[in-house]
């Protein structure tokens, strides 16, 4: 996350401190010649070579800091003293050398400084917008005196715990201030009324650890389960599978981090929704036509759908039923040859016309254009319980087409096992997805159509 933060930061540090020294050594910008211009150039490409071959912008949790800096610093002498020499080949050098002789020192305390405030920008992060994390922490046979001794040196102020949970305590108690308790429920009720979204077990390196239980307590609820290892000083150095905020954890159950790496997509979304409103306005405004001359009502269907982290939001379609078909707290999955289906409604369901308006909630940040189908509130109530890991779903936006779709797990799923077909391929696509994968299904979306056999 830092290093494209790090390379912006080392190029305005650089451009900067060129400009600053042009002013003092140039007052007059006659002098200013063109083949000093394009020196500037060359030093600026040089000196990011530089960087590029001294490995300046390795993953800063595995560079120190001060190795860091003295790299760079290294790099940028480096990278200035090739382009003193490629100047004194040219007219002009004396009054150039001061220019350069200024660069290099106005660079060099810019990359200090730049360097610094780099390195310590996860911790002013953490203090000024993502507070300490507030958590459960579930501790087998671990929980005592000594328990938030040994794992603070490992977590600085990442987070604040609120709750342990230990099955091997007598009595519930207290630990440092924090309330120890035995039993499940008890730790439900306290989640529930802090509204904690985090559980992180801590448990000792290669240790053998049963979460089935906690898996069944929180399967419909939206709580991160991480594994926090405890590392020994005098222990043996374990490979990490995932890092949160630079803590080695292992995820269990957690929703997808958003990161740099799902930032094309944030951007994606947003840009392609906007540009396919433009372009299909036209046909918008003719089905909104069709629809409103079809039958009495609305042309515009709501519907609640939960997204992200279950967040309820109101989906948008064009409207394909009869208005008040559905009885109000439940909603049955259309069927061939539906009555409450309008004919005008029947061809855009078939043809999937009627989802287009969904491209307004993901201009709203609601919904994604590749994602798992969201389905109606009233639908997710009764396949959490049949279906298992239905609600897993939920972990990122929904989107208006998916891998479920295209792999002909569309339309209607009376049958259970459809269903938890559907279910099996949003997990897998959420497990495995890049960015590659969701211009895939946009491109197998557009070449399979959007007409479905199981669609009513």
């Amino acid at each position: 996350m830092l290093t494209p933060i790090s390379k912006a930061t080392d190029f305005l540090c650089i451009s900067g401190a060129a400009y600053i020294s042009q002013c003092i050594v140039f007052p007059d910008n006659n002098a200013f010649s063109y083949i000093d211009g394009l020196l500037g150039m060359l030093g600026l490409a040089l000196s990011f070579i530089t960087f590029r071959v001294t490995r300046v912008y390795r993953p800063f949790r595995y560079d120190p800091a001060i190795n860091s800096l003295m790299r760079a610093l290294a790099a940028w002498l480096i990278s200035q003293l090739v382009l003193a020499v490629i100047s004194h080949a040219y007219p002009g050098s004396e009054l150039r050398s001061r220019w350069l002789i200024w660069w290099t020192a106005t660079a060099a305390c810019a990359l200090v400084i730049g360097r610094y405030l780099i390195h310590a920008l996860p911790s002013l992060v953490r203090w000024w917008r993502l507070a300490p994390t507030r958590v459960a922490i579930v501790a087998p046979s671990s929980a005592n005196d000594d328990l938030l001794a040994r794992i603070a040196p490992q977590v600085r102020n990442a987070f604040i715990p609120e709750v342990i949970y230990d099955p091997a305590l007598l009595l519930d108690t207290a630990i440092g201030a924090i309330p120890a308790v035995r039993t499940l429920e008890k730790l439900k009720e306290i989640m529930r009324a802090e509204k904690l979204k985090e559980i992180w077990i801590v448990n000792s390196l290669f240790q053998p650890i049963s979460v089935e239980h906690l898996f069944e307590a929180f399967r419909e609820e939206f709580v991160n389960i991480r594994v926090l290892p405890i590392l020994e000083a005098d222990g043996p150095a374990a490979s990490v599978v995932a890092d949160f905020r630079g803590i080695p954890i292992l995820n269990v159950m957690a929703t997808p981090e958003r990161n740099w790496e799902t930032l094309p997509k944030e951007i994606f979304d947003r840009v392609f929704a906007f540009f396919v409103v433009i372009a299909i306005s036209p046909i918008l405004l003719a089905i909104a036509v069709a629809v409103k001359f079809s039958s009495p009502g609305p042309v515009l269907f709501r519907q609640r759908r939960k997204g992200m982290n279950g967040d309820v939001f109101a989906i948008y379609k064009f409207r394909t039923m009869y208005q008040g078909a559905d009885q109000p707290g439940s909603v049955a999955q259309a069927r061939k040859g539906d009555a409450r289906i309008t004919k005008v409604g029947r061809f855009l369901r078939r043809t999937s016309l009627d989802e287009l308006p969904q491209f307004l909630n993901v201009l709203k940040g609601e919904m994604s254009v590749v994602g798992p189908r969201p389905h109606a509130v009233e639908h997710d109530e009764y396949y959490k319980t049949v279906v298992q890991h239905y609600m897993f779903r939920y972990r990122i936006k929904p989107g208006i087409t998916g891998l479920a779709q295209v792999s002909g797990y569309r339309g209607e799923t009376a049958q259970i096992e459809k269903m938890a077909g559907r279910v099996k391929l949003d997990i897998h696509y959420i497990q495995h997805w890049t960015f590659l994968l969701d211009l895939k299904i946009i491109g197998m979306t557009v070449l399979k159509g959007f007409a479905g056999s199981n669609a009513y």
